[in-house]
């Protein structure tokens, strides 16, 4: 009797320990610091002249480029290392992570999301970002709607241990590459809902030439309404996810 005892009791702290090392993917975790290289916006030209001669009609075709009152862009670089500690923050091991790859979450949510909810944002989600920065996709190239497409394709991840597909009709888009085109791979943007708060989801690419012909890890937009002369700015809280 005594030996089958010991037996079981091996047993089950063999299951116990099995069990401990089941793979729980780690959840999106707060930025610990953000530090601001640069930040620049596009440039407006001068006037361009044209002679007036009384007694003339003349036809034009006039065209500029126009700074959109919508977006707010973010790029740059990404550093972190991979820990395991405890839940007091004390680290037990850790690794740098020297190619990094995972995602950039941003939010307007002073509250952190609920990452158990988390999936893509549908037609309700970004109809209701699109009124909460005063466009009307109808009149707005720059509306969300018309600048997020559920038909971008994008790799796949994960948001802990939720599987966010290329394939379900999320809402993407792809940022621009050094030939001032989306780019084919690299730096695509997917928007998630927790079911309250919409989270602007950027996939980093490690090392990936950017719009300005420079290597960056991540491109991104977030919303923010300039429209009507508005010129208050808006905190965005973000997450990094390291895998």
């Amino acid at each position: 009797m005594k030996g089958q005892r010991i037996a079981w009791m091996l047993f089950i702290l063999l299951f116990v320990l099995a069990f401990s090392l089941i793979d729980i993917k780690a959840l999106p975790s707060g930025v610990g610091g953000i530090n601001v290289l640069s930040s620049s916006r596009y440039g407006i030209n001068g006037g361009s002249n044209m002679t007036a001669l009384a007694g003339n009609v003349t036809e034009l075709y006039v065209s500029a480029n126009g700074i959109t009152q919508t977006w707010q862009g973010y790029f740059g670089n990404v550093s972190g290392k991979i820990v395991l500690g405890d839940a007091n923050n004390n680290t037990f091991y850790d690794w740098n992570a020297a190619n990094p790859v995972g995602e950039i979450y941003a939010t307007r949510s002073s509250s952190t999301p609920t990452w158990s909810s988390i999936k893509c944002a549908n037609v309700t989600n970004v109809n209701a970002e699109d009124a909460a920065l005063g466009t009307n996709q109808s009149v707005a190239a720059d509306s969300v709607n018309n600048t997020f497409l559920n038909t971008t394709t994008f790799n796949s991840f994960y948001v802990g241990s939720i599987y966010i597909d290329s394939t379900s009709g999320c809402y993407a888009t792809k940022m621009y590459n050094a030939s001032q085109q989306k780019s084919s791979s690299d730096f695509a943007e997917v928007l998630l809902s927790d079911n309250t708060n919409l989270v602007y989801t950027a996939i980093i690419d490690h090392g990936a030439t950017g719009f300005d012909s420079r290597t960056h890890d991540f491109e991104m937009l977030v919303g923010e309404n300039g429209h009507n002369g508005d010129i208050a700015v808006t905190p965005y809280y973000f997450y990094l996810e390291l895998g």
